[in-house]
């Protein structure tokens, strides 16, 4: 059975969050939408407002989180427990140097059974970013560093790296995969075949394993790949 480490799990579950929170607000419907529908005095409005205003709020968004998070905890040993039982079915696994790639009906796992020589930990960064993309949010969680960027027009490119020793798991779903050296370095891509579908790409380099995940060209996300310093 495969193991979640802590770091990798708040990192999971930082970004499922935040996935769900983006996605539950563009469901919600304008303010002009609602009014069509409900109707409310202005006796409701008042309340509402000093409820909204109470301390106690504080508490409902705590109560709130708290069963998104055990939800969330669910998910992931369902995913745990389902990763454990692919393992004993049939698998194709192609070993290319010390990186094990495993792959399944529906992702893709990269994994090494140990780091070669001492761990080093040290920053990375982006030489090259396509025009128009700026930091949104920067975090890290362990040895396990996120960065993420996007654009006026919505697309969102992430940039992530963690020690070679960590497992990375790809959706391969609707994916075209290919596979580019690049001085001496193997490059992983996984391009998006849905319309405004995200592509990725991992590699590994200087002890430390790369992912880029964004809904952008698989070039430029390659470019980026090759920038980093």
């Amino acid at each position: 059975m495969s193991i979640i480490s802590n770091d990798l799990f708040e990192v999971m579950l930082r970004q499922a969050v935040i996935k769900n929170n983006k996605e539950e607000i563009a469901l919600l419907p304008s303010e002009d939408e609602l009014a069509k529908i409900f109707t409310f005095s202005n006796e409701h409005k008042r309340k509402m407002k000093k409820l909204f205003a109470a301390d106690t709020r504080q508490e409902t968004i705590a109560v709130v989180f708290k069963w998104s998070k055990i939800a969330i905890i669910a998910a992931c040993v369902s995913v745990t427990l389902m990763f454990g039982t692919l393992l004993t079915s049939a698998e194709f696994r192609n070993v290319v140097g010390d990186v094990i790639i495993t792959w399944f009906d529906k992702f893709t796992k990269f994994q090494s059974q140990e780091l070669n020589g001492a761990f080093i930990k040290r920053e990375w960064n982006l030489e090259y970013l396509p025009e128009g993309f700026v930091l949104l949010d920067s975090y890290e969680v362990g040895d396990i560093k996120v960065i993420e960027y996007n654009n006026p027009n919505g697309m969102t490119i992430e940039f992530s790296y963690r020690p070679s020793n960590f497992s990375t798991s790809t959706d391969n779903e609707d994916m075209e995969y290919s596979l580019i050296v690049n001085n001496d370095i193997i490059y992983h891509l996984f391009e998006g075949k849905i319309e405004h579908g995200e592509s990725m790409i991992v590699w590994d380099m200087g002890g430390y394993r790369f992912t880029i995940i964004g809904n952008y060209e698989i070039d430029e996300l390659l470019k980026i790949a090759f920038s980093v310093i």
